[in-house]
């Protein structure tokens, strides 16, 4: 998986974790929607564009892992 490739296209190098994350759940016990819920209640202080952004690293991991 390019990470930082897929996080910088998502909004920053800094949400290459989260694409990670992405990518991993495929593989993790738990849902999507609880997992997104997860995202925005850890980046809520930050701002809704923080929050976009990663959700957006998130998925671009996941579908970067299912490809």
């Amino acid at each position: 998986i390019e990470a930082l490739k897929l996080a910088r296209a998502a909004g920053s190098t800094r949400a290459v974790n989260m694409v990670m994350v992405g990518a991993a759940s495929r593989f993790l016990p738990l849902d999507e929607p609880a997992l997104e819920k997860a995202i925005a209640e850890s980046f809520g202080h930050k701002g809704q564009d923080v929050i976009d952004m990663n959700l957006a690293a998130f998925h671009a991991g996941r579908a970067a892992a299912q490809a």
